[in-house]
Order: C-alpha cells, then sequence, then structure tokens
C-alpha cells in the first residue's frame, strides 16, 4: 500500500514534466521548421533582392567607368543598394538571417565597405573601368554572391544542421509521448489499484478483518434493489462492557476478533457476517436459494464455548435478532429496526437467545435448552 502510494505520488510529478517536456519539443520542432521553410522564402528573398542591386550597381559602375552612363545613375543605383544593406541588417522582421552561421557578419562586413566607398565614388571620373575602385566592387559583389548562394541552399551546411535538429527532435518527441503513453498507463493502472485497496480497506473491519458496516449498508441495499429474499442477523454480545472496563481495552478487543472468527467460520454460500460496530455484529443468510442448515443454532453454538482474555476463561453470550425480507420488511431501514426490536426481546427475556420478527403479534424466539422456560410464551409463533 505504503509502496503504491510512493509510486502514485512519483508519477503524478514525472508526468507533468514529461508533458512539459513534449511541448518543449514541439516548439522547438515548429522553430526550426519555420526556419528551414522561412529561409527558403523571407529571409532568401531579401538576400537575392541585396544580390540583384548589388550586381545593377557593379553594372551602373562599370558603364559609368566607360562613359555610358551618367553619374547620378550610378549614384542612385549606390543609394538604392546601400538601403537594401540598412534593410536587411535594421528590420527586425528578417529574424532567420542570424539562423545562419556568418550570414549576419559578412551582409555587415560588405555594407561597411559600400560605406567607405562613397567619397571615391562621388570622386571618380569617367574613362577608367580598370581601376582599382572597380576591380574592388566587382571582387567583393563575386565574394558576397558565392557566399550567399552557398549559404541559402538547402544543401548548406547550416539548413542540414536544421533539418538534423528537426529530425533529431522529431524522434525525441515520439520518445515522449510513447513514455507520457506508459507513465500514463502506469498512472491509472496504480490510481486504480490504490482506490481499489482503500475500498477494500473500506470493506473491511481494521480490528476484526471481517466486512465493515460499509459494505454491510451497500450489500443490503443491492440485495434490496435485486429483490433478493434474505434473513438478517443482529449480534449483539452480552456483558462486554463488563469485559472491557474491568480488563481493559486490549481484552475488549481481542473478545471482539475471537467473536470475528467464529463468526467468520459460518460465511460462505449463503451465510455473510458484518461487523456493524462497537459489540455489534451482524450475519446474512440468502434465502435465494433453499438450504438445510439452521443458521440460528450455528449462532448460538458459536458462543457456546468460552474465550481467553489474559490467561483466563470467560464465558460468553449474545443476544440475536433477525428479519427477513420481503416477508416482514419492504425495505433496508425496516429490516434493521425489526432485527433490533428482536434482539431487544432477547434482553427482556434474560439474554442470550434468538428471536425472528414475525410482525406486531409476537416475535418467534430460540432460546438454549436451560432457559426453555422463558419462550413458553412464544411457543404458538414456533
Amino acid at each position: 500500500m505504503g509502496n503504491s502510494r510512493r509510486i502514485t505520488s512519483l508519477l503524478i510529478y514525472i508526468t507533468p514534466l514529461l508533458i512539459i517536456s513534449v511541448l518543449v519539443a514541439v516548439t522547438a520542432l515548429k522553430r526550426n521548421s519555420d526556419i528551414i521553410a522561412n529561409s527558403q522564402n523571407e529571409a532568401a528573398w531579401y538576400v537575392l533582392q541585396l544580390q540583384k542591386e548589388y550586381a545593377e550597381f557593379h553594372l551602373q559602375l562599370h558603364r559609368y567607368a566607360v562613359g555610358t552612363s551618367d553619374h547620378n545613375d550610378m549614384m542612385l543605383q549606390y543609394e538604392i543598394l546601400w538601403s537594401r544593406f540598412k534593410t536587411i541588417l535594421t528590420n527586425t522582421h528578417i529574424s532567420h538571417i542570424y539562423h545562419f552561421d556568418g550570414a549576419y557578419h559578412q551582409i555587415s562586413k560588405q555594407f561597411s565597405y559600400i560605406q567607405s566607398i562613397e567619397p571615391q565614388l562621388l570622386a571618380l571620373k569617367p574613362g577608367d573601368p580598370n581601376s582599382l575602385l572597380v576591380r574592388q566592387v566587382k571582387d567583393n559583389y563575386e565574394d558576397l554572391t558565392i557566399f550567399l548562394s552557398y549559404k541559402f541552399r538547402l544543401s548548406s551546411g547550416d539548413l542540414l544542421k536544421k533539418v538534423k535538429a528537426t529530425q533529431a527532435m522529431e524522434i525525441l518527441i515520439y520518445f515522449l509521448l510513447c513514455a507520457i503513453t506508459l507513465l500514463g498507463s502506469i498512472l491509472l493502472w496504480a490510481l486504480w489499484r490504490e482506490s481499489s485497496a482503500m475500498r477494500k480497506l473500506a470493506m473491511s473491519d481494521t480490528l476484526t478483518g471481517i466486512h465493515s458496516r460499509l459494505w454491510l449498508n451497500q450489500h443490503l441495499k443491492e440485495q434490496v434493489k435485486n429483490k433478493q429474499p434474505f434473513r438478517f442477523y443482529l449480534v449483539d454480545l452480552d456483558g462486554f462492557k463488563a469485559i472491557n472496563d474491568t480488563l481493559g481495552h486490549h481484552a475488549g478487543d481481542e473478545l471482539l476478533k475471537t467473536v470475528a472468527a467464529r463468526l467468520a467460520a459460518l460465511s460462505g454460500e449463503h451465510y455473510h457476517v458484518a461487523r456493524m460496530g462497537g459489540d455489534e455484529f451482524a450475519v446474512i443468510e440468502s434465502l435465494a436459494v433453499q438450504h438445510e442448515i439452521n443458521i440460528s443454532q450455528k449462532l448460538l453454538n458459536s458462543f457456546q464455548q468460552p474465550v481467553i482474555l489474559n490467561g483466563k476463561n470467560y464465558p460468553i453470550s449474545a443476544s440475536i435478532g433477525s428479519s427477513e425480507y420481503p416477508l416482514n420488511a419492504s425495505n433496508v431501514s425496516e429490516v434493521l429496526q425489526q432485527a433490533d426490536f428482536a434482539m431487544y426481546e432477547v434482553k427482556l427475556q434474560g439474554k442470550n437467545g434468538v428471536v425472528h420478527f414475525q410482525g406486531p403479534t409476537a416475535p418467534n424466539v430460540a432460546l438454549p435448552n436451560d432457559r426453555a422456560s422463558t419462550a413458553e410464551r412464544f411457543t404458538n409463533s414456533l
């Protein structure tokens, strides 16, 4: 019971952690998937536009150097290229550029170069297509084009890392889902087992081990609900308080255990025993199937032998009242009341006997032979 509770408590903590792990893994998987998708869309589009503007600027610069283009056209294309660099490096919406190792650094480096050549462009004169500035712009353009073309291909190292990370994340998610399913099943099993154990514990009397009052109430209700005939015996120990007070509660508990064990020996296909509380017990005799066993006499015989308490023998007896459903009672409450009335009749007649309730006229009494004279007034109802 204790181990089951510890396992259940542990699983209650572990299962939410696994669920959180799955959510984190799913988030990471989505992020990687977005990177792969958006890297071929959003960031790639801006990079391609940058390459296009850079190529156009190089073309305008070359034309101006050979004298086929106006200086203003060349500078206008320079301003467009400058703005394209600025947009890529400062626009927060192009966040996926940061997921490519070295891309931001390379673009930033190229932008710094473009900014640095502005004075040279303003002072550049046409007529020298092989000037150092034209060659430098061409070389930088080609370097950036090669770098970005490799970085933003699906086969590039950066994207391959993301693809592999996504695949690993998928495997991890499947593993976590399997683990959650397994642990969830174990948790449900542990909770069911603990619930069953608690129910079993509630259905058993903790002192004597026989059925409890809760079980008794439920069983009686089921019998009435299913229209199953039965006879109910209410067993009340005689002189229990005296023993409990003089010998102590430990001796009283031992007496209750002994009586419970003797009554439990009656349990079988047609009989069930329960403790109602205190020194009261109950025996339910099923009448759905005919049987020839005299349960009344067996109950009385259970108290013929003395009990050993603190090393000494003590005689015991019980006052037993019974009621029958549906012959005399129509519900559980009436069964209990009638059995209690019959038991009280035994108390009035000197205890140590069995009275069967048979309606308001007269109960049916069964007493030991040495008290037969006491039962004469009930002879007609036997």
